[in-house]
């Protein structure tokens, strides 16, 4: 399986990357992918940018040679509800949005809780992507939140960057992939790069998945058509009641 497309990058932005969006960009062109997400921490994480930050993104080329480029956010679940640190009209400007757990600013719970909070982002219908929930600091019964995010057309995150960012992460990993099996859960693969030769990383995380025997077409950035197919699907911003 070939991954074409890094969803999930951050710049010097975020106060804790170090390269610059241009960095990124060019790496994600030199090495080859098809399309690259720009997806800095939304403003509740400590340091990052305000809405100015995303609201300029109107500045950067969608296109740079043969490179897409998606100007999105990593927005931080803020309340056990579900609540992110954007309002749904700025969602709505964004071109792809991962929703993520940070100790720095997102809440924890019990297991229930924090598949509850999870999937309540998934019914809100402005989330395409929840991030690295095998985070180990914020338990996830893996076949609910499997199967509302098929039931939402919600991609899962396996993340490159988890064995170094969440440690002992690895068990709960294979839950995600293994309930993403049974109930034909969409997934990505990404590397969370801080770091522009980071970026298009994969390794880790799509061995996982290879392990697991998961098909090219389950996972959304596996070719440019179904990430095309994806986000036309989504950014309809079809809320489910």
């Amino acid at each position: 399986m070939k991954i074409i497309a890094d969803l999930h990058t951050h710049t010097i932005a975020c106060r804790h990357g170090f390269s610059t969006v241009t960095e990124v960009i060019e790496e994600a062109g030199r090495i080859g992918l098809e399309a690259v997400g720009l997806t800095e921490h939304g403003p509740g994480y400590p340091g990052s940018v305000g809405w100015a930050y995303f609201n300029t993104y109107r500045d950067i080329p969608r296109r740079v040679g043969n490179l897409e480029v998606l100007c999105g956010a990593e927005a931080n679940f803020m309340k056990l509800d579900g609540s992110l640190d954007f309002t749904d009209e700025q969602l709505t400007r964004l071109d792809i949005v991962i929703a993520s757990c940070h100790k720095e600013c997102s809440p924890t719970g019990t297991k229930e809780e924090v598949t509850a909070m999870m999937t309540a982002a998934m019914r809100h219908g402005y989330v395409d992507i929840i991030g690295h929930p095998d985070n180990p600091l914020y338990p996830v019964d893996a076949d609910v939140l499997a199967a509302e995010a098929a039931k939402c057309h919600v991609a899962l995150e396996i993340n490159n960057s988890s064995p170094a960012a969440r440690p002992g992460s690895k068990p709960m990993c294979r839950d995600i992939i293994a309930a993403a099996k049974r109930y034909g859960t969409l997934l990505t693969v990404n590397s969370d790069a801080h770091y522009h030769k980071v970026v298009g990383t994969f390794d880790y995380a799509l061995q996982l998945v290879i392990e697991a025997e998961i098909p090219p077409e389950q996972v959304i950035n596996s070719s440019l058509e179904r990430l095309h197919q994806f986000l036309s699907s989504r950014h309809g911003r079809n809320v489910i009641k």
